[in-house]
């Protein structure tokens, strides 16, 4: 007989102790950084300035004064300071801020500084409140890395597979939930992928679930290409009704990533952070800083602390902003030195490239570079998104470092990368008037000891830009 309360062997309660890790306040507040390119860090270290009023004006390393310069100022501000705080002060405690106009003058001036939120940015922003479960958070920034202007998915997912350690069912359900964020669709492969994550927006409306069936059915291309008889038959539905259902569909957004396009990585430039030097015979990675705000704590304030008759609340709470602004300093200093580890470790797994380029990568992964960081894997993703490296084979994304392989005959592995010079090289050395199919082309690959799979070919091939067989074929 169970003892009462529940206590029985079949339904006995338990106590056990778990250990959950939760990241600290200064630990958000490095990895947020870590996934900032270097004008979002500039620009969110702008933005701690005109929040934290114990920040002294902050300038660009390369803009520093001189030591004389910065003497003659300190002699300034010291005289400045004394005038203000003389022991016959009797002014209110607002008189211990800075001047009421300059501050104005400050606010107006980062409040004109108005940037465009990206995608990239929306959807992160999102993650924290969504039904993504925690665990999944990393990957599911991963994935929203690899969304397109227009909010599509753009990478392959045997490379994340390889990359993440996850499965690629996982893959799919996390991008599953992406696409049911704001604004919705974002993460869809396919148009009509991504027109299904918005049927909730028809809600309501009589022909909901026409379209679904049209989408689900592969009827926008025949919609596309005018075969409105086909989709009519198909669903069985008079012209009228067709009409009002084609009306329904043209509610949803096929290209719900467009609005942030001009916000985001539609720049045409880049800022290369990182840079390639070679010491001593070895490719050093070194940080390139100087363009970053020196914050530096206001002496006006420091000197507050040391006054008597300051209050208590006012001096907490400049000791609170001082404490912010180390914060955000030593964060700062920590994503440097996370940059410049991992860049370091992918120039030493990665020589070839500084001989060959992108042709000579070889394979190489996420996991890696971890292991020998020290690192977890999503914090090396977040570091190599948006960077760039300066190297004698031009300006380079961290990114482009990373490498699935295939297996040769002899038990090594090149570079996709390389894959795709070979194929290059084959079709510009074929005859044009009988060009090499994809299916020559694997086989060609194949007797040089590289196994390609013919879908494989025409995947790159594709990519390359280059046409099939019958467009690039000249008759002699």
């Amino acid at each position: 007989m169970a003892a009462a309360g529940g206590f029985g062997q079949r339904g006995a309660q338990r106590q056990a102790q778990t250990q959950v890790q939760a990241l600290s306040q200064g630990q958000r507040q490095s990895l947020a950084l870590l996934a900032m390119s270097l004008p979002e860090l500039r620009a969110e270290l702008f933005r701690q300035m005109s929040e934290n009023v114990v920040i002294d004006d902050i300038e660009p390393t390369l803009e520093r004064e001189t030591i004389s310069q910065k003497e003659d100022e300190s002699a300034a501000e010291e005289k400045e300071f004394a005038s203000d705080y003389t022991e016959d002060d009797d002014r209110p405690d607002t008189a211990y801020t800075a001047d009421a106009d300059a501050l104005d003058r400050r606010q107006k001036f980062f409040d004109s500084q108005t940037r465009e939120e990206t995608l990239e940015e929306h959807l992160r922003s999102q993650l924290a409140m969504s039904d993504i479960d925690e665990k999944d958070v990393p990957l599911a920034e991963i994935l929203i890395g690899e969304l397109d202007d227009n909010g599509f998915f753009a990478g392959s997912i045997p490379d994340l597979v390889m990359v993440s350690g996850e499965s690629e069912a996982k893959i799919r359900a996390v991008l599953g939930e992406i696409r049911r964020l704001d604004p919705l669709g974002c993460g869809a492969t396919t148009v009509e992928e991504c027109l299904l994550a918005q049927l909730d927006k028809l809600d309501g409306s009589p022909y909901q679930e026409e379209v679904r069936e049209i989408l689900e059915r592969g009827h926008l291309t025949d919609i596309a290409a005018g075969r409105r008889a086909a989709v009519e038959a198909d669903l069985g539905m008079s012209d009228e009704r067709y009409d009002d259902v084609l009306a329904a569909l043209r509610t949803l957004e096929p290209r719900p990533g467009r609005a942030y396009v001009r916000a985001g990585k539609s720049i045409t430039y880049v800022n290369p952070e990182v840079h390639a030097r070679r010491v001593d015979g070895r490719w050093v990675a070194r940080v390139d800083d100087r363009s970053l705000p020196d914050i530096r704590i206001s002496p006006r304030y420091l000197k507050m602390l040391e006054d008597p008759k300051l209050p208590k609340e006012t001096k907490a709470y400049i000791r609170e902003r001082i404490a912010a602004a180390h914060a955000i300093a030593e964060a700062v200093e920590r994503r440097q030195e996370t940059v410049t580890q991992i860049a370091q470790a992918i120039f030493d797994a990665q020589p070839g490239f500084f001989e060959k380029g992108l042709k000579g990568l070889r394979p190489l992964t996420m996991h890696e570079v971890a292991a020998q960081v020290g690192v977890h894997p999503a914090t090396v993703s977040r570091t190599v998104n948006d960077k760039y490296v300066s190297t004698p084979k031009g300006t380079v994304e961290l990114r482009k470092f990373f490498s699935q392989g295939f297996a040769t005959e002899d038990g090594g592995e090149v570079s996709k990368d390389e894959v795709a010079e070979k194929i290059r090289a084959l079709i510009d050395g074929e005859d044009k008037a009988a060009p090499l199919s994809d299916d020559k082309i694997a086989q060609a690959l194949a007797a040089a000891g590289l196994k390609v799979a013919r879908r494989t070919v025409a995947k790159y091939r594709l990519k390359l830009d280059i046409p099939g067989t019958a467009a690039r074929r000249i008759a002699p």
